[in-house]
């Protein structure tokens, strides 16, 4: 039986919204579906109710969150681990990399990477302890296929294409039924970190106003913690458009998983206005999943979510007007049918987690695990 541990190497714990996400996702399926041990490691942290879900892993509490403590639970457990999995390029990252072979660890090592443009170019990874990091994996990849693309033009390491993918933890499967279009609400969702930096929350809401009129009969819902900074700016915008703030819907963070995934099935558009982000995100493998049409940004990853404007439509970042046009094109369409049947295609062919997790443990298999 192959041995996975998986640690977060910044000195925290494991946040309870991570055991829902890729990082702890596709380890547990590599246990639930390839019959692989699967460690996940924390310091003491919050509650973790999705725990329930992940049946028959090993999740070891430490007694602290330290880098040191982590690095006492490696030495002492190294023999029993095959494959260690990173998530990330973070100076602990690099750490804990470089502690692994100072010990002369044998195991695998892979990592997954959330890389944007931006990022990419910052690192110096030329030079130590970028180089050696990447150069003591034995697998790597990138969440969209387009920073896979120009990662392998930049960089002399072959990286692989495994995107960010969706898996219903309540239902325990990658598959969802789909919800036609005309049992489902005139709704544009967005759902995430309610915020302007990254997110770009005020260009959506600047998009909605600018639309409102050409879609009288449209809801916008906006589901997800709220930045304590931003309060009063909702406050401040919701009292100055007063004639449609009953159609913008403000939810705090939806933390059930089947309450939240009814959501996704009951909007026809889902949007997005952020102006960076690390592959796809889980959000948008959730809508295309669900039968979302796609309003989105020209972020690295869009093509991966829309296609050819098949599954939506994209718009420049930062540029409500123009985001507001395909808004009103969208919600206008007589073939939203047609479109909304395209994203639940892509979801289901291009981000199954589990489909995904079974090309990585093939990749795996390949290089000697």
């Amino acid at each position: 039986m192959h041995r996975i541990t998986s640690i977060v190497w910044e000195p925290r714990p494991w946040y309870n919204v991570e055991l829902a996400k890729d990082i702890a996702l596709v380890p547990y399926l590599l246990h639930k579906n390839h019959g692989c041990e699967v460690t996940l490691v924390t310091g003491p942290g919050e509650e973790y109710t999705y725990l329930e879900y992940l049946e028959g892993i090993n999740f070891v509490v430490l007694e602290d969150s330290s880098i040191e403590c982590k690095k006492e639970y490696i030495r002492k457990n190294i023999d029993n681990i095959d494959l260690f999995m990173f998530y990330g390029v973070t100076s602990h990252d690099l750490l804990m990399s470089e502690y692994l072979r100072e010990i002369g660890a044998k195991c695998m090592k892979t990592c997954a990477l959330d890389m944007n443009i931006e990022y990419a170019d910052r690192l110096v990874f030329y030079k130590d302890p970028f180089f050696s990091y990447f150069d003591n994996m034995d697998l790597m990849w990138q969440s969209d296929a387009t920073m896979t693309r120009f990662l392998n033009e930049k960089w002399d390491w072959n990286i692989e294409c495994e995107r960010n993918g969706y898996y219903n933890l309540v239902k325990g499967t990658s598959k969802v039924d789909y919800v036609p279009i005309a049992d489902r609400n005139n709704t544009i969702l967005y759902v995430g970190r309610i915020i302007e930096e990254q997110k770009r929350i005020k260009t959506l809401l600047d998009a909605f106003v600018i639309a409102a009129d050409k879609l009288p009969d449209w809801t916008l819902k906006l589901i997800g913690p709220i930045d304590p900074g931003f309060f009063e700016y909702l406050d401040m915008f919701m009292e100055y458009h007063l004639e449609i703030a009953d159609r913008i819907i403000v939810i705090d963070n939806i933390s059930d998983k089947e309450e939240l995934h009814r959501e996704y099935e009951k909007a026809k558009i889902f949007a997005s206005t952020s102006d960076m982000e690390g592959g796809v995100p889980n959000a948008m493998t959730e809508a295309l999943c669900t039968g979302c049409v796609m309003a989105i940004t020209q972020i690295e990853s869009y093509r991966d979510c829309i296609g050819n404007d098949e599954a939506g439509l994209s718009a420049p970042i930062g540029d409500a007007k123009r985001f507001s046009d395909i808004l009103v094109k969208l919600c206008t369409e007589s073939d939203l049918d047609k479109m909304s049947k395209a994203s639940y295609d892509r979801g289901q062919e291009l981000f199954n987690l589990e489909k995904i997790a079974g090309e990585i443990y093939g990749k795996l298999c390949a290089r000697g695990f």
